[in-house]
């Protein structure tokens, strides 16, 4: 069984704050998206000014070029998982530094990345969550590049015991359909934040993937 997870994407905190109220109202997690304006081409709410709520599962996807820069706000944030990206910097020293604190890892890949970029990095012993990522980065309400659950058949047959999660996209349409490629956390933006009823919707794209 899959889980769906809201996503938070916003530069705005009375944005964030109202959409972490609201999701506390139907989920059990939320994904927060922030990112340093260069790797990513949104500049989003700042590490430094985010908070987590003791009532939702937190995941974090850190879309910065050298996540060491926020690394002491990261630990200080307390999220249950904190996901870098293959194609960061500092990725070793970051997964480390998390690790020693407590702190759950994961690593994300890009469209243009691969399984092999993520295997020559040699931190397998640093992260148990891997998130294909099959959107625009830095944006909410794009289109799913389904070409991208090939990776997830990779991940399948290389790290049998990872978490794997999805970024991208993710609709009533698709929803099953990645659940059914072996996608554990389909992490969900527009399509909730979108919604009229995003409880209604979240609702609905949970029976597609249990």
């Amino acid at each position: 069984m899959a889980v769906i997870t809201p996503t938070i994407t916003t530069e705005d905190p009375h944005v964030y704050r109202d959409q972490m109220k609201l999701i506390a109202t139907y989920a059990d997690g939320v994904h927060l998206d922030f990112a340093d304006g260069v790797f990513a081409p949104t500049d989003l709410l700042s590490v430094e000014k985010a908070w987590r709520s003791d009532d939702l599962i937190t995941h974090v996807h850190v879309m910065y070029q050298n996540p060491l820069e926020v690394i002491d706000d990261l630990v200080q944030l307390e999220a249950d998982l904190v996901i870098l990206h293959v194609e960061s910097d500092n990725i070793r020293q970051c997964l480390e530094t998390l690790q020693d604190n407590g702190t759950r890892t994961g690593l994300a890949i890009l469209p243009e990345s691969s399984v092999a970029d993520l295997k020559e990095l040699e931190v397998d012993e640093l992260f148990d969550h891997v998130l294909v990522f099959g959107g625009h980065l830095g944006y909410q309400g794009g289109k799913a590049d389904l070409d991208q659950l090939e990776k997830v058949k990779q991940l399948k047959e290389d790290y049998p015991d990872v978490e794997i999660g999805w970024d991208g996209g993710v609709n009533e349409d698709n929803a099953k359909q990645i659940a059914d490629a072996g996608v554990d956390v389909l992490n969900v933006g527009g399509a909730l934040s979108k919604s009229e009823n995003p409880k209604k919707t979240y609702a609905s794209l949970s029976s597609l993937v249990s």
